[in-house]
């Protein structure tokens, strides 16, 4: 289920201005009703660290993933993020071919634009292959976290390239719900330590869980 407000967002509620505060901290998942916003708090977060992508990356910039897990919300999130931002934005998915485009084209890409949203599969492909390493991210957003077990894109990037950074990107997660499946009360706190431990980052709805329901 997305979370996509196309219309222009002028002024956050409260939770969101809470929560992009929280992040910029630390690792956080958020985990909020559909509808409340959640995009809105990572195109915030964005905004707020964007000194590093405005720079080059020959010059130390950096630059922000957006990982998705369909080509239909490759298109959606890249569209809300270019009507909040003054960002140039990139979006990437298996049906433009990119497995065929060589090391000096990504260089372009990457050089070109400072918010790149992904399908999973297409940046973990990238990373595995060295086309581009994670110490060049300032931030590492995961829409749909919940979709995080065994083998998965998000899991297996976390896994395999995350700890052995030596200049970690932020990780923001976005989620309506801790799990895919229907959980028994007793199942709650070991699925939540499971999303906290993978993404490295702590879950948080925000203090005020009224005003986020009510805009949920």
């Amino acid at each position: 289920m997305q979370d996509i407000q196309q219309e222009v967002v002028s002024l956050p509620r409260s939770y969101q201005t809470e929560l992009m505060g929280q992040a910029k901290l630390e690792n956080l998942v958020i985990c909020l009703p559909t509808g409340s916003g959640k995009t809105y708090i990572a195109v915030m977060l964005i905004k707020e660290m964007a000194h590093d992508t405005r720079r080059s990356i020959d010059d130390g910039g950096k630059r922000t993933i957006f990982l998705v897990k369909t080509v239909a919300l490759v298109q959606q999130q890249s569209e809300y993020i270019r009507i909040h931002t003054d960002l140039t934005v990139g979006k990437y998915y298996g049906e433009l071919k990119v497995d065929l485009w060589d090391n000096e084209r990504w260089i372009n890409e990457f050089e070109q634009h400072q918010v790149l949203v992904f399908t999973a599969k297409v940046f973990l492909d990238l990373v595995d292959h060295n086309y581009f390493p994670l110490y060049k991210v300032n931030l590492l957003i995961f829409d749909e976290c919940h979709h995080s077990t065994g083998e998965n894109c998000y899991a297996s990037l976390m896994r395999r390239h995350y700890d052995t950074c030596h200049d970690q990107p932020r990780i923001l997660g976005l989620t309506a719900s801790i799990s895919a499946k229907k959980l028994k009360l007793s199942q709650l706190e070991t699925t939540a330590k499971q999303i906290e431990d993978t993404y490295r980052a702590r879950l948080a709805s925000g203090s005020d869980r009224e005003e986020s329901a009510r805009c949920g």
